[in-house]
């Protein structure tokens, strides 16, 4: 019986310790954000694609093509859809992971604040509502799958976008 037991202990040590490990790569999310118009408001705003970030935040994602490098550019908001307004996050930067369309890889990229001339007037050092990251290898006519794996207020969240065009959602094209 002692035999039996601690064989049983050791399979169950070792079915947790995988399921931990396991865990630990995976992040823990919230339901991931929708890049569609399934709340019942609309997912694209002129030159951004929308995606919620919980029920709290809209993302939205937007291009910056230049012969000087391009950029894509990330905005957070209020989802209230009368009068959504800049909501600054606290957080330094994050990153994200951008798959172009055919190819196999993921590049992971870099968010960090936007300059300050170009966020809000009034927000508080360590938040931001305006992040920037470069991507030179970015062209115009890519269709681009983006993943942020985002950390706020105490919970993990996917925000994600499908089908980005960067040439139909630019904000700025030099």
């Amino acid at each position: 019986m002692v035999t039996y037991c601690k064989g049983a202990l050791v399979v169950l040590l070792v079915v947790f310790s995988g399921c931990k490990e396991n865990a630990s790569n995976a992040p823990e999310t919230k339901t991931p954000a929708k890049s569609g118009g399934e709340e019942g408001h609309s997912h694209e705003r002129g030159k951004m694609l929308l995606a919620d970030v919980g029920d709290k935040y809209h993302a939205l994602l937007t291009a910056h093509l230049s012969p000087k490098g391009n950029e894509l550019d990330i905005f957070f908001e209020t989802q209230d859809d009368k009068n959504p307004t800049p909501s600054a996050i606290s957080i330094e930067s994050f990153k994200a992971f951008v798959t172009v369309a055919g190819e196999d890889q993921a590049k992971e990229v870099k968010f960090e604040p936007a300059p300050a001339e170009e966020r809000p007037k009034g927000e508080k050092t360590g938040s931001c509502s305006h992040f920037v990251a470069t991507v030179p290898w970015m062209k115009a006519s890519d269709s681009l799958s983006i993943v942020v794996l985002l950390e706020l207020e105490g919970e993990r969240y996917r925000i994600s976008w499908k089908n980005f065009n960067p040439k139909k959602y630019a904000h700025h094209e030099e």
